[in-house]
């Protein structure tokens, strides 16, 4: 390339569209991960984020809370709702899930939801009596459920821009 062909050192890192997870990876990290930054908005439009456990009950990202919680209040006023997951051996693999938040009370999610952070905790699934143990922590009489419908995706691969950029690759050709 002549001087005034070659794209600047920046544009990478400006211009991240093509370093992104293709569907497959995205579905492996999320069945992969365990937590994700959760973000929510207050009555007074100020965004707030937390770390939470979530698990995939029938391919629907679910986390629980009580209703002592902020989230839980603001997701009642308004469902938007943020999830940020990494790889947790690659934080440079990360999805965005934007969408909207479903609360319910459902005792068989709250045993799916539990079954399932369970198994993935001990790597098999747990005997009865433990499961019900562990569901009887979480079974306070204002216990519900939120379940991530998904609007929008956005993922980032930095491994592959990295690459890019020490191989002087050439991605937007």
């Amino acid at each position: 390339m002549s001087g005034s062909d070659e794209r600047p050192a920046w544009l990478a890192r400006r211009e991240i569209a093509p370093f992104k997870l293709d569907d497959e990876a995205v579905n492996a990290l999320i069945n992969k991960a365990s937590h994700a930054s959760v973000s929510w908005v207050t009555k007074n439009q100020e965004p707030v984020s937390a770390i939470m456990l979530y698990v995939m009950v029938d391919g629907v990202i679910t986390v629980t809370s009580t209703t002592n919680r902020a989230k839980y209040h603001a997701w009642r006023r308004n469902p938007a709702a943020c999830f940020n997951i990494w790889d947790p051996q690659n934080i440079g693999h990360q999805v965005t899930l934007r969408g909207r938040i479903e609360i319910m009370q459902d005792a068989e999610l709250l045993r799916k939801f539990t079954d399932g952070f369970l198994t993935r905790a001990m790597g098999q699934a747990p005997l009865e009596e433990r499961l019900q143990a562990e569901i009887a922590k979480f079974d306070a009489p204002d216990r519900h459920m939120m379940q991530l419908h998904i609007d929008k995706v956005l993922s980032h691969d930095l491994n592959s821009l990295l690459k890019a950029e020490a191989e002087g690759t050439d991605v937007w050709s």
